[in-house]
């Protein structure tokens, strides 16, 4: 719903979509409720640009701000700072499930809530390609591992593994192969661009895993220059790290397709840093208000 007056406080309440001007308090804001799901510097972003305009609820399944760059950044810390001063609402230790009707159905512990709003931005960052998405076959033994989840893994400082495969060169690769070979891992790039690595291997046709109760080797299937026959490469690794070109991350059900309704992705692969991520986010949410007074214009 553009330019509505929701009224959270009343449980009959329905959204239907306005066909008047907005309602505006005295400070100029429009009377319009947002969701925000993420609190990393993409959705702090978002609700700081939008917090100045309308109400702003933010919604975070862990406890803490930041996301994936931490709560302890110093830009972080301001940018939630920032956020609150103008009046938003967080949600933190909470997760959104499905988005409907303009609802949000939020659990946390022990309860379940459904929160009104006439637009969701989805900031749920982003994640590895999945051993499907890079079509991976062969066994399914342990050792194959996200490469964010190897990321927290290696920050405790324990040795792990001792020969390291990285499939990929998206952005985590090379921290992942960093914090590894510190610990006294071998690390063996796989894609185009592992200048990171000790030993390089061309992204293949198609890669399998073999391993009974953990991985063993990882085989390289490549097509010859002709396109007919193949030659394989096998290399020998105790684990092998999913570090791809990252893909958008993407969790509540009725918010999944890029054409779901009333719904914004702010999920950009670029840029990667905490400060290009946050303005990004406000230019699009910025955008997306802009829109919304054409809208509610006389």
């Amino acid at each position: 719903m553009l330019g509505g007056n929701l009224l959270p406080d009343r449980a009959a309440h329905e959204h239907r979509p306005g066909h008047r001007q907005a309602d505006r308090p005295r400070d100029g804001r429009l009377m319009t409720d947002t969701i925000v799901v993420g609190a990393g510097p993409s959705g702090l972003g978002c609700a700081t640009a939008l917090a100045r305009s309308v109400q702003v609820v933010v919604v975070d399944r862990i406890p803490v701000v930041g996301g994936t760059a931490g709560w302890d950044h110093p830009a972080i810390q301001r940018y939630a700072d920032h956020a609150r001063e103008l009046g938003v609402h967080f949600r933190l230790g909470e997760t959104g499930i499905r988005w409907s009707d303009h609802r949000l159905l939020v659990t946390g512990p022990g309860a379940s809530t459904l929160l009104p709003a006439a637009h969701l931005f989805f900031a749920g960052g982003l994640r590895p390609a999945t051993a499907a998405n890079l079509g991976l076959t062969g066994d399914r033994p342990a050792g194959v591992i996200p490469a964010t989840v190897a990321e927290h893994l290696l920050q405790a400082g324990v040795p792990l593994w001792r020969s390291v495969a990285v499939l990929g060169d998206g952005h985590w690769a090379r921290t992942v192969a960093h914090r590894a070979r510190q610990l006294g891992a071998r690390i063996i790039g796989i894609g185009e661009s592992t200048q990171w690595a000790d030993e390089h291997h061309p992204r293949p046709r198609s890669w399998s895993v073999a391993g009974a109760s953990r991985v063993t080797a990882l085989t390289l299937s490549y097509a010859d220059p002709a396109g007919a026959d193949t030659h394989q490469i096998t290399v020998n690794c105790d684990a092998i790290v999913l570090a791809d070109r990252p893909l958008p991350n993407r969790n509540v059900d009725g918010a999944v397709l890029s054409s779901a309704a009333d719904v914004t992705f702010v999920q950009p692969i670029e840029p990667s840093d905490v400060q290009g991520r946050f303005d990004h986010a406000r230019h699009v949410a910025d955008t997306w208000l802009n829109s919304l007074r054409k809208v509610d214009a006389p």
